[in-house]
């Protein structure tokens, strides 16, 4: 048997989710900051992402916002950040009871950071009822 499977088991079994989960948030972070100059670490966080890992989504797409200029390996891009924020945001299965479109965000800047925003509130587990609408 896996080791680190009764580890995780005898941790779930305790309560202590919440450590676990800082932790994976926390090494996603790591990632995404050596992914900012280092190509092998983007397409590690881009394999991560690309399993459904809502952090690492999350991370990937402050690589590409133009706002926040944080990669150096590829060209800012709002259609690429955008896509990683909505996926990160839409995958906690929260129900998006208003888009960007219908609020007020018509440029690709203003829609990227309105899914910037819910995927934020998503990871920190918080508004679920897309207020910032």
């Amino acid at each position: 048997m896996y080791k680190g499977k009764f580890t995780a088991s005898i941790l779930l079994l305790l309560g202590l989710t919440v450590p676990v989960l800082s932790w994976a948030e926390g090494s996603m972070l790591n990632l995404r900051n050596q992914a900012e100059d280092s190509p092998a670490s983007l397409q590690q966080l881009q394999n991560q992402a690309d399993t459904g890992n809502r952090a690492a989504g999350y991370y990937l797409g402050t690589l590409y916002d133009p706002d926040l200029k944080l990669g150096h390996i590829e060209k800012p891009d709002w259609v690429r950040a955008t896509y990683w924020y909505q996926r990160s945001a839409q995958s906690q299965k929260d129900p998006v009871t208003c888009y960007p479109n219908k609020a007020v965000a018509q440029t690709a800047a203003g829609i990227g950071t309105w899914w910037r925003t819910e995927a934020e509130e998503n990871l920190k587990n918080g508004d679920n009822d897309n207020g910032h609408c």
